[in-house]
């Protein structure tokens, strides 16, 4: 009986550790025709998600996704100048500058979400960024005490957003 639980606990680890790095399940939804004003491309799918989530005051909550096809969706919800949906293109340069970006900082390293452990504040806004890359997916939400290399590639994310040539979309 002893050695049937030692077995059964070494598969368990085995198991555990085999696990492919960025396998967390994202919470930002991958597009569906509900989610664009046009059918979208059989091929296009969501590959960069950047997320500003609601506190108790004045912050900005707004939803940006990015898809193969260099489509870019803004949905601004409350406290943004965009409010709604909007749409923006960016270029196969600008996705693969992302990917570049998002490699450099070592973004599939990191914990889904800062602060880790039991140090979260209900008061604070999160940021939430979704990247895929192949068949690897990862989030992390970052609340607050997340490293340098997250925030830089957070700041990356919204100068891009910031760029974009965003029009109002059809969509309601």
């Amino acid at each position: 009986m002893k050695n049937i639980l030692l077995f059964l606990a070494a598969t368990f680890c085995f198991a555990a550790c085999c696990r492919k790095v960025g396998d967390a399940q994202p919470t930002t939804s991958q597009p569906t025709k509900s989610d664009t004003s046009e059918p979208a491309k059989a091929d296009a799918f969501q590959v960069v998600g950047y997320e500003k989530t609601a506190c108790f005051g004045r912050c900005p909550v707004y939803q940006v996704k990015f898809f193969s096809d260099g489509k870019v969706t803004w949905y601004g919800r409350m406290n943004v100048e965009r409010m709604g949906n909007y749409e923006a293109q960016v270029k196969p340069e600008d996705l693969r500058a992302i990917r570049e970006k998002a490699d450099e900082v070592h973004f599939f390293d990191f914990y889904n979400e800062y602060p880790t452990g039991d140090r979260k504040i209900a008061d604070l806004p999160s940021t939430k960024i979704y990247l895929r890359v192949g068949d690897m997916e990862k989030q992390v939400t970052d609340t607050h005490e997340a490293p340098e290399k997250l925030k830089e590639f957070e700041k990356y994310l919204e100068d891009l957003i910031g760029k974009l040539e965003w029009k109002l979309s059809e969509k309601k």
